[in-house]
Protein backbone atom coordinates (compact mmCIF):
# COMPACT_ATOMS: atom_id res chain seq x y z
CA UNK A 1 0.00 0.00 0.00
CA UNK A 2 2.71 2.02 0.43
CA UNK A 3 3.91 1.64 -2.75
CA UNK A 4 3.85 4.54 -5.45
CA UNK A 5 1.55 4.00 -8.18
CA UNK A 6 1.09 6.34 -10.97
CA UNK A 7 -2.50 7.33 -12.27
CA UNK A 8 -1.49 6.80 -15.70
CA UNK A 9 0.96 3.60 -15.51
CA UNK A 10 3.45 2.23 -13.54
CA UNK A 11 6.18 4.36 -10.99
CA UNK A 12 6.14 7.21 -10.25
CA UNK A 13 5.48 10.39 -13.33
CA UNK A 14 8.21 13.30 -14.29
CA UNK A 15 5.69 15.25 -15.41
CA UNK A 16 3.51 15.30 -11.81
CA UNK A 17 1.28 18.94 -10.62
CA UNK A 18 1.40 18.07 -6.82
CA UNK A 19 -1.46 19.73 -4.90
CA UNK A 20 -0.67 19.52 -1.08
CA UNK A 21 -2.42 20.69 1.87
CA UNK A 22 -0.10 22.70 4.39
CA UNK A 23 -0.33 22.61 8.20
CA UNK A 24 0.99 22.70 11.20
CA UNK A 25 3.91 20.05 10.62
CA UNK A 26 6.14 20.40 7.35
CA UNK A 27 7.43 16.55 7.86
CA UNK A 28 4.09 15.29 5.95
CA UNK A 29 4.74 17.73 3.26
CA UNK A 30 8.12 16.69 2.72
CA UNK A 31 7.50 13.11 2.69
CA UNK A 32 4.83 13.77 0.06
CA UNK A 33 7.25 16.09 -2.02
CA UNK A 34 9.98 13.32 -1.69
CA UNK A 35 7.82 10.64 -2.93
CA UNK A 36 5.99 12.36 -5.79
CA UNK A 37 9.16 14.20 -7.48
CA UNK A 38 6.40 16.78 -8.85
CA UNK A 39 7.18 19.18 -11.22
CA UNK A 40 5.02 21.66 -10.30
CA UNK A 41 3.86 21.97 -6.71
CA UNK A 42 0.38 24.40 -5.59
CA UNK A 43 1.16 24.74 -1.61
CA UNK A 44 -2.69 25.43 0.00
CA UNK A 45 -2.23 27.08 2.95
CA UNK A 46 -3.95 29.26 5.56
CA UNK A 47 -2.66 33.06 6.35
CA UNK A 48 -1.18 31.21 9.63
CA UNK A 49 1.29 28.76 7.35
CA UNK A 50 1.76 30.67 4.60
CA UNK A 51 5.24 31.38 5.67
CA UNK A 52 6.20 27.70 6.84
CA UNK A 53 6.57 27.16 3.05
CA UNK A 54 9.48 29.00 2.20
CA UNK A 55 10.79 28.51 5.95
CA UNK A 56 10.51 25.42 6.56
CA UNK A 57 9.28 23.04 3.80
CA UNK A 58 11.83 24.21 1.19
CA UNK A 59 14.92 24.46 3.21
CA UNK A 60 14.05 20.58 4.20
CA UNK A 61 13.08 19.40 0.86
CA UNK A 62 16.69 20.60 0.01
CA UNK A 63 18.52 19.28 2.58
CA UNK A 64 17.00 15.93 1.32
CA UNK A 65 18.29 16.71 -1.75
CA UNK A 66 15.39 18.19 -4.16
CA UNK A 67 15.60 21.00 -5.80
CA UNK A 68 12.55 23.22 -5.15
CA UNK A 69 13.12 26.61 -6.52
CA UNK A 70 10.52 29.49 -6.17
CA UNK A 71 9.83 28.76 -9.78
CA UNK A 72 8.70 25.49 -9.51
CA UNK A 73 5.71 26.28 -6.83
CA UNK A 74 2.62 28.64 -6.15
CA UNK A 75 0.74 29.61 -2.59
CA UNK A 76 -2.80 29.12 -2.65
CA UNK A 77 -4.25 30.42 -0.10
CA UNK A 78 -7.80 29.78 1.80
CA UNK A 79 -8.30 32.69 3.89
CA UNK A 80 -10.40 30.04 6.87
CA UNK A 81 -9.22 26.55 7.41
CA UNK A 82 -12.19 26.17 9.77
CA UNK A 83 -14.22 27.19 7.38
CA UNK A 84 -15.71 24.20 4.90
CA UNK A 85 -18.19 26.17 2.59
CA UNK A 86 -14.96 29.09 2.18
CA UNK A 87 -12.31 26.17 1.61
CA UNK A 88 -15.09 24.56 -0.97
CA UNK A 89 -15.61 28.24 -3.00
CA UNK A 90 -11.97 28.99 -3.09
CA UNK A 91 -10.78 25.35 -3.70
CA UNK A 92 -12.88 25.04 -7.35
CA UNK A 93 -10.30 28.17 -8.32
CA UNK A 94 -8.00 25.31 -9.01
CA UNK A 95 -9.90 23.17 -11.75
CA UNK A 96 -9.39 25.34 -14.51
CA UNK A 97 -5.52 24.75 -13.03
CA UNK A 98 -6.10 20.95 -13.08
CA UNK A 99 -8.06 20.72 -15.93
CA UNK A 100 -5.20 22.25 -18.16
CA UNK A 101 -2.30 20.53 -16.65
CA UNK A 102 -3.98 17.30 -17.07
CA UNK A 103 -4.95 17.76 -21.04
CA UNK A 104 -1.23 18.48 -21.72
CA UNK A 105 -1.21 14.78 -22.24
CA UNK A 106 -0.76 11.33 -21.03
CA UNK A 107 2.54 11.41 -19.55
CA UNK A 108 0.76 14.33 -17.30
CA UNK A 109 -0.60 13.69 -13.60
CA UNK A 110 -1.97 15.40 -10.98
CA UNK A 111 -1.66 14.49 -7.12
CA UNK A 112 -3.94 15.61 -4.24
CA UNK A 113 -1.84 15.13 -1.25
CA UNK A 114 -4.91 16.34 1.62
CA UNK A 115 -2.35 14.79 5.20
CA UNK A 116 -1.07 18.82 6.61
CA UNK A 117 -4.32 21.64 7.47
CA UNK A 118 -7.29 21.37 9.34
CA UNK A 119 -9.87 19.10 8.93
CA UNK A 120 -11.86 20.90 7.04
CA UNK A 121 -9.61 21.70 4.42
CA UNK A 122 -8.77 17.94 4.14
CA UNK A 123 -12.38 17.43 3.53
CA UNK A 124 -13.31 20.10 1.35
CA UNK A 125 -10.20 19.34 -1.19
CA UNK A 126 -11.37 15.51 -0.72
CA UNK A 127 -14.68 16.56 -2.13
CA UNK A 128 -13.67 19.03 -4.47
CA UNK A 129 -10.68 16.80 -5.85
CA UNK A 130 -13.26 13.57 -6.26
CA UNK A 131 -14.51 15.48 -9.82
CA UNK A 132 -10.85 15.63 -10.82
CA UNK A 133 -8.65 14.01 -12.65
CA UNK A 134 -6.30 12.87 -10.13
CA UNK A 135 -4.60 10.67 -7.76
CA UNK A 136 -5.16 10.73 -3.93
CA UNK A 137 -2.28 10.23 -1.66
CA UNK A 138 -1.90 10.75 1.97
CA UNK A 139 1.06 10.57 4.31
CA UNK A 140 1.06 8.49 7.65
CA UNK A 141 3.06 6.19 9.77
CA UNK A 142 3.65 3.55 11.93
CA UNK A 143 4.82 5.70 15.02
CA UNK A 144 2.73 8.35 16.73
CA UNK A 145 2.58 10.44 19.71
CA UNK A 146 0.29 9.59 22.49
CA UNK A 147 0.04 6.02 22.39
CA UNK A 148 -0.33 5.82 19.31
CA UNK A 149 -3.21 8.10 18.63
CA UNK A 150 -1.23 11.39 18.25
CA UNK A 151 0.47 13.12 15.31
CA UNK A 152 2.61 10.80 13.36
CA UNK A 153 6.62 10.63 14.97
CA UNK A 154 8.85 13.05 12.85
CA UNK A 155 11.19 10.64 10.74
CA UNK A 156 8.59 7.99 10.49
CA UNK A 157 6.25 9.37 7.93
CA UNK A 158 5.22 6.99 5.02
CA UNK A 159 2.75 7.20 2.07
CA UNK A 160 -0.03 5.00 3.29
CA UNK A 161 -2.71 5.21 0.97
CA UNK A 162 -2.91 5.99 -2.82
CA UNK A 163 -5.77 6.21 -4.86
CA UNK A 164 -7.66 7.22 -7.98
CA UNK A 165 -10.52 8.61 -6.07
CA UNK A 166 -12.74 8.09 -9.55
CA UNK A 167 -12.35 4.06 -8.63
CA UNK A 168 -14.15 4.72 -5.30
CA UNK A 169 -16.63 7.78 -5.76
CA UNK A 170 -17.59 6.62 -9.27
CA UNK A 171 -20.68 5.76 -7.88
CA UNK A 172 -21.51 9.24 -8.22
CA UNK A 173 -21.32 9.53 -11.92
CA UNK A 174 -23.26 6.20 -11.94
CA UNK A 175 -26.00 7.87 -10.11
CA UNK A 176 -25.46 10.71 -12.81
CA UNK A 177 -26.19 8.26 -15.43
CA UNK A 178 -29.07 7.17 -13.98
CA UNK A 179 -31.11 10.39 -13.83
CA UNK A 180 -30.25 11.20 -17.02
CA UNK A 181 -30.40 7.56 -18.60
CA UNK A 182 -34.71 7.68 -16.93
CA UNK A 183 -35.33 11.05 -18.71
CA UNK A 184 -34.07 9.01 -21.67
CA UNK A 185 -31.52 11.48 -22.34
CA UNK A 186 -29.21 8.76 -23.80
CA UNK A 187 -26.87 10.82 -25.51
CA UNK A 188 -25.62 12.28 -22.52
CA UNK A 189 -26.26 9.56 -20.31
CA UNK A 190 -23.41 7.57 -22.64
CA UNK A 191 -21.06 10.91 -22.41
CA UNK A 192 -21.09 10.99 -18.59
CA UNK A 193 -20.02 7.24 -18.68
CA UNK A 194 -17.88 7.46 -21.00
CA UNK A 195 -15.77 10.66 -19.72
CA UNK A 196 -15.82 8.58 -16.40
CA UNK A 197 -14.04 5.74 -18.08
CA UNK A 198 -11.45 7.76 -19.23
CA UNK A 199 -10.57 8.45 -15.58
CA UNK A 200 -10.56 5.52 -13.85
CA UNK A 201 -7.58 3.20 -13.75
CA UNK A 202 -9.13 -0.60 -12.08
CA UNK A 203 -10.13 -2.21 -15.64
CA UNK A 204 -13.43 -4.12 -13.57
CA UNK A 205 -14.64 0.26 -13.33
CA UNK A 206 -13.71 0.40 -16.58
CA UNK A 207 -15.47 -2.56 -18.12
CA UNK A 208 -18.68 -1.35 -15.96
CA UNK A 209 -19.22 1.88 -17.34
CA UNK A 210 -18.55 0.44 -21.14
CA UNK A 211 -21.37 -2.06 -20.94
CA UNK A 212 -23.80 1.55 -19.31
CA UNK A 213 -22.30 3.03 -22.53
CA UNK A 214 -22.95 1.02 -24.47
CA UNK A 215 -26.88 0.41 -22.71
CA UNK A 216 -27.47 4.15 -22.95
CA UNK A 217 -26.00 4.33 -26.90
CA UNK A 218 -28.05 1.46 -27.77
CA UNK A 219 -31.23 3.42 -26.70
CA UNK A 220 -30.46 6.99 -28.59
CA UNK A 221 -29.58 4.76 -31.76
CA UNK A 222 -33.26 3.22 -31.15
CA UNK A 223 -35.13 6.65 -30.54
CA UNK A 224 -33.12 7.85 -34.02
CA UNK A 225 -34.61 4.65 -35.62
CA UNK A 226 -31.15 2.87 -36.25
CA UNK A 227 -32.12 -0.14 -35.62
CA UNK A 228 -29.51 -1.91 -36.48
CA UNK A 229 -26.60 -0.37 -34.54
CA UNK A 230 -29.41 -0.16 -31.78
CA UNK A 231 -29.51 -4.27 -31.80
CA UNK A 232 -25.55 -4.19 -32.04
CA UNK A 233 -25.32 -2.67 -29.18
CA UNK A 234 -27.93 -4.38 -27.18
CA UNK A 235 -26.00 -7.73 -27.79
CA UNK A 236 -23.00 -6.03 -26.97
CA UNK A 237 -24.64 -5.26 -23.89
CA UNK A 238 -26.27 -9.00 -22.98
CA UNK A 239 -22.64 -10.60 -23.37
CA UNK A 240 -21.37 -7.85 -20.58
CA UNK A 241 -24.14 -9.30 -18.24
CA UNK A 242 -21.93 -9.16 -15.47
CA UNK A 243 -20.67 -5.95 -16.09
CA UNK A 244 -24.03 -4.54 -15.95
CA UNK A 245 -24.88 -6.77 -12.45
CA UNK A 246 -21.95 -5.62 -11.09
CA UNK A 247 -22.37 -1.81 -11.32
CA UNK A 248 -26.42 -1.68 -11.31
CA UNK A 249 -26.64 -4.80 -8.49
CA UNK A 250 -27.78 -8.36 -9.35
CA UNK A 251 -31.24 -7.61 -9.03
CA UNK A 252 -31.65 -4.65 -11.02
CA UNK A 253 -28.74 -5.59 -13.47
CA UNK A 254 -31.03 -8.86 -14.35
CA UNK A 255 -34.50 -6.61 -14.79
CA UNK A 256 -32.48 -4.97 -16.90
CA UNK A 257 -31.09 -7.85 -19.05
CA UNK A 258 -34.72 -9.59 -19.28
CA UNK A 259 -35.93 -6.34 -20.74
CA UNK A 260 -32.96 -5.91 -22.90
CA UNK A 261 -33.85 -9.68 -24.29
CA UNK A 262 -37.27 -8.38 -25.00
CA UNK A 263 -35.98 -5.73 -27.16
CA UNK A 264 -33.98 -7.71 -28.91
CA UNK A 265 -36.88 -10.06 -29.76
CA UNK A 266 -38.55 -6.53 -31.17
CA UNK A 267 -35.59 -5.43 -33.25
CA UNK A 268 -35.52 -9.10 -35.06
CA UNK A 269 -39.17 -8.66 -35.58
CA UNK A 270 -38.46 -4.94 -37.36
CA UNK A 271 -35.43 -6.53 -39.22
CA UNK A 272 -37.84 -9.49 -40.70
CA UNK A 273 -40.91 -7.48 -41.45
CA UNK A 274 -41.04 -5.63 -44.80
CA UNK A 275 -42.48 -2.40 -43.91
CA UNK A 276 -45.14 -1.56 -43.10
CA UNK A 277 -45.65 -3.98 -40.51
CA UNK A 278 -47.39 -3.79 -37.55
CA UNK A 279 -44.15 -4.14 -35.88
CA UNK A 280 -43.41 -0.87 -37.62
CA UNK A 281 -46.44 0.84 -36.12
CA UNK A 282 -45.75 -0.27 -32.51
CA UNK A 283 -42.32 1.19 -32.76
CA UNK A 284 -43.72 4.26 -34.17
CA UNK A 285 -46.40 4.32 -31.24
CA UNK A 286 -43.46 3.71 -28.56
CA UNK A 287 -41.68 6.67 -29.95
CA UNK A 288 -44.47 9.02 -30.00
CA UNK A 289 -45.22 7.80 -25.79
CA UNK A 290 -41.34 8.68 -24.94
CA UNK A 291 -41.35 12.12 -26.68
CA UNK A 292 -44.84 13.04 -24.99
CA UNK A 293 -42.90 11.53 -21.32
CA UNK A 294 -40.47 14.22 -22.27
CA UNK A 295 -42.41 16.80 -22.59
CA UNK A 296 -41.99 16.82 -26.66
CA UNK A 297 -45.15 17.33 -27.85
CA UNK A 298 -44.26 18.24 -31.30
CA UNK A 299 -42.09 15.45 -31.49
CA UNK A 300 -44.72 13.13 -30.02
CA UNK A 301 -47.79 14.18 -32.38
CA UNK A 302 -45.53 13.81 -35.47
CA UNK A 303 -44.70 10.43 -34.79
CA UNK A 304 -48.02 9.89 -33.61
CA UNK A 305 -48.95 10.98 -37.30
CA UNK A 306 -47.14 8.70 -39.03
CA UNK A 307 -48.04 5.82 -36.47
CA UNK A 308 -51.97 6.57 -37.72
CA UNK A 309 -50.75 6.61 -41.20
CA UNK A 310 -48.60 3.46 -40.69
CA UNK A 311 -51.92 1.65 -39.35
CA UNK A 312 -53.65 2.34 -42.84
CA UNK A 313 -50.91 1.66 -44.81
CA UNK A 314 -50.56 -1.91 -43.24
CA UNK A 315 -54.48 -2.49 -43.09
CA UNK A 316 -54.06 -1.98 -47.26
CA UNK A 317 -51.99 -3.48 -47.96
CA UNK A 318 -52.77 -6.87 -45.49
CA UNK A 319 -55.94 -6.66 -46.09
CA UNK A 320 -56.51 -5.40 -49.71
CA UNK A 321 -53.38 -5.93 -51.81
CA UNK A 322 -52.43 -2.31 -51.94
CA UNK A 323 -48.38 -2.47 -51.51
CA UNK A 324 -47.79 1.11 -51.51
CA UNK A 325 -49.60 4.17 -50.64
CA UNK A 326 -47.67 6.35 -53.25
CA UNK A 327 -48.48 4.02 -56.42
CA UNK A 328 -52.30 2.84 -55.99
CA UNK A 329 -53.82 1.32 -58.99
CA UNK A 330 -57.11 2.96 -59.54
CA UNK A 331 -58.51 -0.50 -60.89
CA UNK A 332 -57.93 -1.22 -57.10
CA UNK A 333 -59.90 2.05 -56.05
CA UNK A 334 -63.98 1.91 -55.59
CA UNK A 335 -65.95 4.07 -58.03
CA UNK A 336 -66.87 7.05 -55.69
CA UNK A 337 -63.26 8.28 -54.13
CA UNK A 338 -61.63 6.39 -58.36
CA UNK A 339 -63.99 9.40 -59.86
CA UNK A 340 -62.28 12.13 -57.24
CA UNK A 341 -58.70 11.17 -57.42
CA UNK A 342 -58.83 10.64 -61.24
CA UNK A 343 -57.38 13.67 -62.46
CA UNK A 344 -54.46 13.70 -60.27
CA UNK A 345 -53.35 9.80 -61.39
CA UNK A 346 -50.81 9.54 -63.59
CA UNK A 347 -50.19 6.16 -65.26
CA UNK A 348 -52.95 4.59 -63.99
CA UNK A 349 -51.81 5.05 -60.33
CA UNK A 350 -52.34 7.88 -57.60
CA UNK A 351 -50.72 8.67 -54.27
CA UNK A 352 -52.85 9.25 -51.30
CA UNK A 353 -52.27 10.92 -48.35
CA UNK A 354 -53.29 10.24 -45.26
CA UNK A 355 -56.87 11.02 -45.09
CA UNK A 356 -57.20 9.60 -48.50
CA UNK A 357 -55.71 5.72 -47.04
CA UNK A 358 -58.69 6.03 -44.57
CA UNK A 359 -61.28 7.30 -47.08
CA UNK A 360 -60.20 4.30 -49.24
CA UNK A 361 -60.56 1.79 -46.22
CA UNK A 362 -64.03 3.51 -45.80
CA UNK A 363 -65.06 2.52 -49.05
CA UNK A 364 -63.53 -0.79 -49.84
CA UNK A 365 -65.47 -1.63 -46.04
CA UNK A 366 -62.69 -1.88 -43.78
CA UNK A 367 -63.81 -1.60 -39.76
CA UNK A 368 -60.19 0.50 -39.92
CA UNK A 369 -61.60 3.09 -42.28
CA UNK A 370 -64.91 3.12 -40.04
CA UNK A 371 -62.71 3.21 -36.74
CA UNK A 372 -61.07 6.23 -38.72
CA UNK A 373 -64.25 8.01 -38.49
CA UNK A 374 -66.02 7.37 -35.75
CA UNK A 375 -62.94 8.99 -33.37
CA UNK A 376 -63.50 12.54 -35.37
CA UNK A 377 -60.39 11.97 -37.05
CA UNK A 378 -60.83 12.93 -40.87
CA UNK A 379 -62.32 16.12 -42.28
CA UNK A 380 -60.97 19.61 -41.37
CA UNK A 381 -61.69 19.35 -37.64
CA UNK A 382 -59.63 16.64 -36.92
CA UNK A 383 -57.39 16.72 -34.25
CA UNK A 384 -54.60 16.09 -37.03
CA UNK A 385 -54.64 19.15 -38.35
CA UNK A 386 -52.61 20.15 -35.59
CA UNK A 387 -49.82 18.24 -36.62
CA UNK A 388 -49.78 20.25 -40.20
CA UNK A 389 -49.99 23.33 -38.92
CA UNK A 390 -47.05 22.65 -36.35
CA UNK A 391 -43.63 23.98 -36.63
CA UNK A 392 -42.18 20.77 -37.91
CA UNK A 393 -44.51 20.20 -40.80
CA UNK A 394 -46.32 23.23 -42.64
CA UNK A 395 -46.88 25.84 -39.99
CA UNK A 396 -45.71 27.58 -37.22
CA UNK A 397 -47.58 26.63 -34.05
CA UNK A 398 -47.06 24.68 -31.02
CA UNK A 399 -47.99 21.62 -30.58
CA UNK A 400 -50.11 20.93 -26.69
CA UNK A 401 -50.09 18.10 -25.13
CA UNK A 402 -54.18 18.20 -25.51
CA UNK A 403 -53.70 17.37 -29.23
CA UNK A 404 -51.78 14.27 -28.13
CA UNK A 405 -54.39 12.92 -25.28
CA UNK A 406 -56.90 13.36 -28.41
CA UNK A 407 -55.00 11.64 -30.67
CA UNK A 408 -52.72 8.92 -28.07
CA UNK A 409 -56.31 6.78 -27.58
CA UNK A 410 -57.80 6.99 -31.39
CA UNK A 411 -54.29 5.59 -32.58
CA UNK A 412 -54.07 2.70 -30.12
CA UNK A 413 -57.71 2.09 -31.16
CA UNK A 414 -57.05 1.88 -34.74
CA UNK A 415 -53.68 -0.36 -34.47
CA UNK A 416 -55.67 -2.60 -32.06
CA UNK A 417 -53.32 -2.78 -29.10
CA UNK A 418 -53.04 -1.14 -25.69
CA UNK A 419 -50.11 0.68 -24.05
CA UNK A 420 -48.80 -2.57 -22.11
CA UNK A 421 -48.16 -4.32 -25.64
CA UNK A 422 -45.75 -1.86 -26.85
CA UNK A 423 -41.64 -2.00 -26.16
CA UNK A 424 -40.46 -0.26 -23.32
CA UNK A 425 -36.93 0.63 -22.46
CA UNK A 426 -35.87 -0.19 -19.41
CA UNK A 427 -36.20 2.39 -16.19
CA UNK A 428 -32.97 2.45 -14.03
CA UNK A 429 -33.68 4.39 -10.72
CA UNK A 430 -34.64 1.90 -7.73
CA UNK A 431 -38.28 1.27 -7.00
CA UNK A 432 -39.09 1.79 -10.40
CA UNK A 433 -40.55 -0.07 -13.18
Amino acid sequence: MGQAVSFRGEGVSNSTLLICTVGGSPEPVVATLKQWRPVRVRFVHTPQTKDDVAAKVVPMVRAEGMDLDAGRYDLFELPDGQDLASCLDHLRLLTPVVSEWAARGESFQVVVDFTGGTKCMSAAIGIQASRWPCFFSYVGGNERTKDGVGVVVSGAEKIVHQANPWDALGHQAVEDYVVLFDQHAFLAAANVAAVTMKRVSRADRKRELASLEQLAKALDAWDRFDHTTSKNLLNSVSKSANDLRSVLGATRGDRVLNGIDRLVEHLGQLEQAPPPSGHHVLDLLANAKRRKDEGRFDDAVARLYRAIEAIAQVALKNGHGVESTEKVPLEKVPESPRTTWAARASEGVVALGLQDDYALLAALGDPVGKKFQDAGLSGTKSPLVARNRSVLAHGFERVSDAVFEKLWPSALSLAGVDASSLPSFPVLAEGRS
